[in-house]
Formats: structure tokens, C-alpha cells, sequence
């Protein structure tokens, strides 16, 4: 029970001043905050890379992710110390609660596993599937983590201080060789760590349920090269210039009715979709509504401008279109239809009218695919690999997964070649990622003497070229053979 006469503040403070007197734990805090750190790291490039997390992610997010896992790092370590320092005065003191010991020990392993938010393990802790799943990203689970961490050394404190008296009657207690639990008015407070810790656990779990009122702006929208206005050197010009043309690349494909139909679907909800771009200061020009309104027979032709339009355009239609790789492939095959909801493509996507994007998953054959039509499409978009993560278009659990996907969906119904759909794969992820498509041009280049129009689409979607893993080793060799050049500041995020 907490003495009155000592504010907490205070007790916190000794307590912190008699377990850090000692040498050895500044060694023990300082080993495990940067043992704790290499592990985020860790978590984090298995599904990314440190590249594509600062190009994505706006820098609000990016400030905060790293300045919050530097304080839960440090406070885990210092959990832990306090930890050890209490089995320490237990040695001497036999009085101490078992309950509080034990409880700030659970503090620290629960903060340990669930301040570390990245897709990778969210899923193995049955919580989501992905971070755009929680409102503020991620943000607020290691928000909390510390506030829990905060909370358990506190409550190590208490008793490294040897301010608050022990209780005289603890919880479990040995009398003549037998335990015996004592629940009671004088016990109950000893139930508060524990008590703690189940409303923070239930926190977590709830979160993905919660309704999407507001959701914190994480990522940033996508910005074609072209669009940056930004000077650039001669050679990088020309490589921005192969990889985003001016004057856009024509897919052998049309638009058709999907706009229409895709509208009265209520997959986009025409007021939501049109203000996101007002408010991106990017407004949808007259031929742009008249694709989502009316329909097109024109060629579809991405450009510089259009680019981020063709991006949630087709996000929308790879979401709501029926596909067996959406009902049958990697997005359901952990947590079922239930577990796709959680993705970055389907709890991301918020431009609908239901306020649920799984109302819409898979639901309508806007555009019907025979059985050989479909096996084509999934052959493709398994061999068309994004540098945002390590997944090809076949696991489309982000926007640009599931855009791309629609992309070749359209595409194989509407007769074009397994060639014509990678090489247009190739250049619309050349204008979603014009950084790593610029690294992966001059390695080409720079490697096989290849210019960008020369190489394979399918080539330079592979898993060794264009996924997170492979823009990273394609840029290992550029930097390892001297060749540094830079494109234009840009970034393409996972969100709307």
C-alpha cells in the first residue's frame, strides 16, 4: 500500500536512484534497450526494407516510430533491470509481494511482444494482419506499451525504494508447507498489476474493431517523378524519362463500364473518392470522371498525372472484382475471409460506402474470367513482385498489390498476351515506385548494357529485382560498383 507521505512521482525517482547505484545495471539496461532495438529491426525488414519504410511512411510516422521504440527499448531494459533488483530485496526481505514480482516481469515480457508492431507479428498474435488495420498505425500500441512499462517499474519502485510498506498479508501465502490464496479487502490492491495488464491485452486485441472513425495519415500519397518539378542530372533525367515517359504508356486494354459499375456497387463512393484527391490537390479532371461515371472504350494510358487516379481506381476493382486468388490464395489462407480484412489492401481501403471494404471483397464479377483467363493472370501476378514488400501481386495485401492485380484481371479478359500484361506491369510499377524502378533502369544498364524499354517485364518484376529484398540488393550493387546516382525525392505509400 502506498505510503501518503511520499508522492509517486518520488517513490519513482528513489527507486530508479538505489537500482541504478549499482554498475551492473546501466550495463544490463543499456545491453537489453540495444538488443531490444536490433530486434525491431529485425521484425522490421521481414517484411520490408529501412529504403522503402522511409519512402513510404510520412515523416510524422517515421518520427514517431522510431522515437517510441527507442523509449520502449530503453524502458524494457530498465523493466528488467528493476526486475532483477527486485529479486535482490526479496533475498533480504521475505515479505515482499510474490504477485507484484511476478507481475512486473509479465509487464515487461507483454510490452516486449506487443510494442513491436510490424505486420510480421501481428498476425502470429491472432491481433491483425496488418498495421493500416489499427487507426493510428501501429503508433498507439507502443504508445500504450510504454505507458505499461512505465507502470511496471513503478510498481518495482515501491519496493527498491523501501518507501511503501509490505503488505502483511499477500495473495499466496505458505503456511505449515501448503499454499493458500487470500482474496480480501486488504489483498485486493495487489491485483492491480495483474488487472493492468489484462485491460492493456484487451486494448491491443480490441483495436482492429474498433469503428475507423479516424485514422491517423501514415503514409504518404504517391507522387510520380515527373510531378516533383525538381532539377535533376542530365543521365538521371534521361533514366526518369525511360522509366516515367511524358507521354504515358498505352495498355492494350480499355476501361470499359467498370467506373459505373464499381459505383453502384458502393465499392467507391463517388463524393469520398472525389474529395480525397481535392484535398491531395490533385481534383479529378473531366476525362477522369468520365471513367468513373460514364465508362470508357479508350485505351487505358497511365502518365505522370494520372498515375495516383489509376492507382485507387484499380485498387477498387482488383478489390471488388471476383478472383479465386482472393478467395482461395494467400489473403485467406491464414485467417480465413475474416483474416483479409485486416490487410493493408482491404482496411486500407475506406473510399467505399459502407465504411467496410470487406462488403465488397470479391463480391461482383464486374469483369468475368474464364478459367484459363484467370490461370493467366495469376501466373503473371505471381511473377510481379512490389518493392514496398517481399510478396508478389498474387498476395495483393497492399494497395499496389491489389491495384495491379486488376490491372492484369482487366487485361487477360479483355484477350491481351502474358507478354503485353508484364510489360505493362512493368511500367505502371515503374509510376507507382519511380525510385526503385530508377535503381533497377541503371542497373540494367549499368550491368547488362540493357536500356529500360529492352528488359523483360517479367524480368524486371521478379523477386530478385523488384521486391523489397530485391531493390535492395539491386541497390547494394549500384553503391558497391561506385554508381550513387540519385532520382527525385518521391514516395508512394499504402494508403488512399
Amino acid at each position: 500500500m502506498l505510503n501518503k507521505n511520499y508522492s509517486a512521482f518520488y517513490i519513482f525517482q528513489v527507486g530508479l536512484k538505489k537500482t541504478f547505484s549499482k554498475v551492473h545495471y546501466w550495463v544490463t539496461t543499456t545491453a537489453i534497450a540495444i538488443n531490444i532495438l536490433f530486434f525491431y529491426y529485425f521484425l522490421l525488414v521481414q517484411n520490408t526494407t529501412w529504403d522503402a519504410f522511409m519512402q513510404s511512411n510520412t515523416r510524422f510516422y517515421i518520427f514517431m516510430q522510431i522515437s517510441l521504440s527507442i523509449l520502449n527499448a530503453i524502458f524494457i531494459g530498465t523493466a528488467i533491470s528493476m526486475f532483477f533488483n527486485v529479486l535482490e530485496v526479496k533475498k533480504a526481505t521475505s515479505k515482499v509481494s510474490l504477485l507484484q514480482t511476478l507481475g512486473s516481469l509479465v509487464f515487461s515480457a507483454a510490452a516486449t511482444g506487443c510494442s513491436v508492431c510490424s505486420a510480421f507479428l501481428l498476425p502470429m498474435l491472432g491481433i491483425a494482419a496488418s498495421l493500416t488495420a489499427l487507426p493510428f498505425g501501429g503508433l498507439e500500441i507502443k504508445f500504450f506499451s510504454l505507458l505499461l512499462l512505465i507502470y511496471a517499474v513503478y510498481e518495482s519502485s515501491k519496493i527498491t525504494s523501501g518507501l511503501c510498506p509490505l503488505p502483511k498479508t499477500t495473495v499466496i501465502s505458505n503456511k505449515n508447507g501448503k499454499l493458500e490464496l487470500n482474496f480480501s479487502k486488504e489483498t485486493m490492491p495487489q491485483f492491480m498489476p495483474l488487472l493492468v495488464l489484462v485491460l492493456f491485452v484487451a486494448f491491443v486485441y480490441m483495436l482492429p474493431k474498433l469503428p475507423k472513425t479516424f485514422r491517423l495519415q501514415t503514409q504518404k500519397n504517391l507522387i510520380s517523378a515527373n510531378q516533383t518539378g525538381g532539377k535533376t542530372a542530365p543521365e538521371t533525367a534521361a533514366v526518369m524519362k525511360e522509366i516515367n515517359p511524358p507521354e504515358g504508356y498505352e495498355l492494350n486494354a480499355s476501361f470499359g463500364d467498370i467506373g459505373p459499375q464499381m459505383l453502384e456497387l458502393g465499392v467507391i463512393d463517388e463524393k469520398k473518392f472525389k474529395d480525397t484527391y481535392d484535398q491531395a490537390q490533385q481534383p479529378l479532371n473531366a476525362e477522369q470522371l468520365e471513367i468513373l461515371t460514364k465508362g470508357s472504350d479508350k485505351k487505358i494510358k497511365i502518365t505522370p498525372e494520372n498515375s495516383y487516379f489509376l492507382l485507387n481506381f484499380f485498387w477498387a476493382f482488383g478489390l471488388a472484382n471476383e478472383s479465386k486468388i482472393l478467395t482461395e490464395g494467400d489473403m485467406v489462407k491464414d485467417g480465413g475471409i475474416e483474416g483479409a480484412g485486416n490487410f493493408a489492401s482491404t482496411g486500407g481501403w475506406t473510399l467505399n460506402k459502407s465504411g467496410n471494404a470487406m462488403d465488397y471483397y470479391a463480391k461482383k464479377a464486374i469483369v468475368p474470367l474464364t478459367a484459363d483467363q484467370e490461370k493467366l493472370a495469376k501466373e503473371v501476378a505471381e511473377n510481379s513482385f512490389r518493392p514496398c514488400c517481399g510478396n508478389s501481386t498474387a498476395f495483393p495485401d497492399c494497395n499496389h498489390g491489389m491495384a495491379l492485380l486488376g490491372v492484369y484481371e482487366l487485361m487477360a479478359a479483355q484477350g491481351a498476351t502474358q507478354s503485353e500484361m508484364y510489360e505493362a506491369g512493368k511500367y505502371i510499377s515503374s509510376y507507382w515506385f519511380p525510385t526503385n524502378a530508377f535503381d533497377a533502369a541503371l542497373y540494367f544498364q549499368k550491368k547488362d548494357g540493357k536500356e529500360f524499354k529492352d528488359v523483360d517485364g517479367k524480368t524486371f518484376l521478379s523477386n530478385d529485382v523488384f521486391s523489397a529484398f530485391g531493390a535492395q540488393n539491386v541497390k547494394k550493387w549500384l553503391v558497391d560498383n561506385g554508381i550513387q546516382e540519385e532520382p527525385p525525392a518521391q514516395g508512394g505509400g499504402c494508403g488512399v
